[in-house]
């Protein structure tokens, strides 16, 4: 799976998604610091995100790392070292769903904690977690496999 890592020197995961679950994690430690309500929802939505988010970094963030060069003038066989991660995806894709619906289920928790102790920090927190979740259903993951299918049918020679 090497290879398309560093496809090119260019290829790089998605800086932006990155920074998202950095900044995600920075909060969580906050939330654990705050005490009360939030700490105990904080850490609670912590430990289901925590290894999604390191899945999604091994394996989610190199297929997306490939958007900017899916141009047929740019495709290269190595592009297709993704595959794996791709049919690994869609073998957990199930779970992926549910773990999805308790990661929100914790960010609500996590809002209304917010709310009762007039925490307008961890509340815009939680806001901004959730629709973090809604973009990984919504478009994140359909997009991994849109790219698996593209690249099936572009090699498929």
């Amino acid at each position: 799976m090497g290879s398309i890592i560093n496809w090119n020197g260019k290829l790089n995961v998605p800086r932006a998604l990155q920074r998202d679950h950095d900044e995600a994690r920075t909060e969580f430690v906050r939330a654990g610091m705050e005490g009360g309500r939030i700490a105990k929802a904080g850490k609670r939505v912590a430990q289901l995100c925590l290894p999604n988010f390191e899945h999604e970094e091994k394996t989610v963030f190199p297929i997306l790392a490939l958007l900017p060069y899916l141009a047929p003038e740019n495709l290269q066989p190595e592009m297709l070292d993704v595959l794996p991660l791709i049919s690994e995806f869609r073998a957990k894709h199930d779970t992926i769903v549910d773990d999805h619906q308790s990661i929100l289920a914790a960010i609500d928790e996590l809002m209304h904690a917010a709310h009762k102790q007039k925490n307008r920090k961890f509340a815009e927190f939680a806001h901004n977690l959730k629709n973090h979740e809604d973009i990984e259903a919504e478009l994140i993951y359909p997009t991994v496999i849109l790219i698996g299918n593209y690249l099936q049918e572009k090699f498929a020679h």
